[in-house]
């Protein structure tokens, strides 16, 4: 009886926490980050992780490393495993303007991405029954999205962003996105996204 009080009254708490929480899809994390960048996790320590940097997606600069500040865990959200040395992701950043600090974007993680064999698993942030994610194993948590190439994922981002000037006038003008990188699943699904859940007007 306590164990099952417990599961609601979680429930009930993550259920009020969620309708104030708004998930960040990729289209945001992709025009609203100062940095974009794939890297393999060198050294951690309670508070803070440092990459090495293998490929800069957006942005640019001589640095081979840069720390990062962890993702602290929250009552409904949380990292989809614990921070570990040799672990490689894509990295959504933004920097902390007084403290000059680099954090990771989302309230949800949705800024961190784990790569698996040189794969992405893309979760389905917002549980649309139909949005056609199947059940995935993403380091042992089974979760419903996508899995994407990396290099496809990363060609995908590369194009969204050249391409969103485009994407914009598109929508204002006709109410529609063209596709102009057929065959290339996750810029898909930033199209998707982008005209069912981003706001052309919050960016500029």
């Amino acid at each position: 009886m306590r164990n099952i009080l417990i599961i609601v009254v979680f429930s009930l708490v993550c259920a009020t926490a969620y309708a104030d929480y708004e998930p960040t899809p990729l289209p945001q994390l992709i025009l609203e980050s100062d940095l974009i960048l794939e890297g393999e996790i060198i050294d951690q320590d309670s508070l803070t992780f440092t990459l090495r940097i293998i490929d800069w997606i957006k942005g640019d600069s001589t640095s081979r490393n840069i720390t990062i500040e962890k993702f602290e865990d929250w009552t409904c959200a949380n990292r989809i495993i614990k921070y570990e040395v040799g672990q490689k992701e894509i990295v959504f950043l933004l920097q902390h303007k007084k403290k000059k600090k680099w954090i990771s974007m989302g309230a949800g993680n949705e800024g961190e991405l784990l790569i698996q064999n040189d794969s992405i698993i893309y979760e389905d942030i917002y549980w649309d029954s139909k949005s056609g994610c199947l059940k995935r194993d993403y380091f042992g948590q089974e979760v419903c999205g996508w899995k994407y190439s990396l290099n496809d994922f990363k060609v995908g981002i590369a194009f969204y962003i050249s391409e969103f000037p485009v994407l914009k006038h598109e929508y204002r003008t006709e109410n529609k996105i063209a596709n102009r990188l057929k065959g290339n699943e996750p810029y898909k699904r930033m199209i998707y996204e982008t005209f069912n859940y981003f706001l052309f007007g919050e960016v500029e």
